[in-house]
């Protein structure tokens, strides 16, 4: 009997916002839990190792995966430079838990978490090769093969965020600059509010989702033209109004993919698990013995 299987394993999902917590065993989700992000290191710390001890059942652990924003080095250890959560840059902060818990901690990008739970048990469990994409305050991405997360040469695949589709504007010209909340903030507007008003019928609303569309569109393409996926999975804040842009995105896509079989054949999907998808990915981390 393989006694690994009949263990847990804890994910850890890290925002800015909010940090989920999803106890795994045999791929099955026995607990959850969500908790505000403290905003410094000692507490975050402290808060995060807490609720590890409350949802661990002792003895039972085969480990932790913590799946954190922002590029990590290349062995995982650290990560390099969070936007969003500047109190863990450059810290090690899964030696720090694995060292104070006495439990085997890994950690790994978000997106590339998110990406991990869609391809082994949601949106795309079928799929051998397929990329992930978060939407909201920046736009994240990863890509896995086979159950396999491909990190690249230097651990920093996946980017696509920071992709180039329009070079000759005022800003950077990234997809992040197009389909994260930075579109919407630049013309006075927040993808919320916008929504709650796309749903009432409001001319400029439904416009606005509809550049968003043909710029997301854009940016899927490409990710189609270069790495040839069968399916992408949307996930992330704004892809609650995806009933708003999806479909332009989708046929800006049949515009721009080169190869007529995978115009044909990818599949672009809304992640299942919403959420807590990073959660999950992160304890499929330790289950996949990664």
């Amino acid at each position: 009997m393989n006694t690994k299987k009949k263990m847990y394993a804890l994910g850890v999902d890290i925002g800015s916002t909010n940090i989920k917590f999803v106890l795994l065993k045999e791929s099955k989700v026995f607990k959850k839990r969500k908790i505000l992000t403290p905003k410094s290191r000692d507490k975050l710390i402290k808060v995060l190792e807490e609720n590890i001890k409350e949802l661990v059942p002792q003895g039972k652990i085969r480990g932790i995966g913590i799946g954190v924003p922002g590029p990590l080095n290349k062995k995982r250890d650290f990560i390099l430079n969070p936007p969003n959560l500047k109190c863990l840059a450059n810290f090690s902060l899964a030696k720090k838990i694995e060292k104070d818990l006495k439990i085997k901690t890994r950690m790994e990008n978000d997106v590339n978490c998110f990406s991990l739970a869609e391809a082994s048990l949601g949106a795309a469990r079928k799929a051998k090769i397929i990329v992930g994409l978060t939407l909201g305050t920046g736009v994240g991405g990863g890509i896995v093969q086979r159950s396999n997360i491909y990190k690249g040469a230097f651990g920093s695949a996946g980017e696509i965020g920071h992709m180039t589709i329009k070079f000759d504007g005022n800003n950077s010209g990234s997809l992040e600059e197009y389909c994260s909340e930075k579109f919407f903030k630049r013309k006075n507007l927040y993808s919320k509010n916008l929504d709650e008003k796309a749903k009432r019928g409001d001319k400029k609303a439904l416009k606005t989702f509809e550049e968003y569309g043909r710029y997301l569109g854009i940016g899927i393409a490409n990710i189609i033209n270069v790495l040839d996926p069968e399916a992408v999975v949307i996930g992330g804040g704004i892809s609650k109004a995806s009933k708003f842009f999806l479909k332009t995105a989708k046929q800006e896509v049949k515009k721009r993919v080169f190869s007529p079989l995978s115009k044909k054949s990818v599949k672009i999907k809304m992640a299942k698990f919403k959420d807590f998808a990073g959660a999950i990915g992160a304890a499929l981390i330790i289950e996949n013995g990664e």
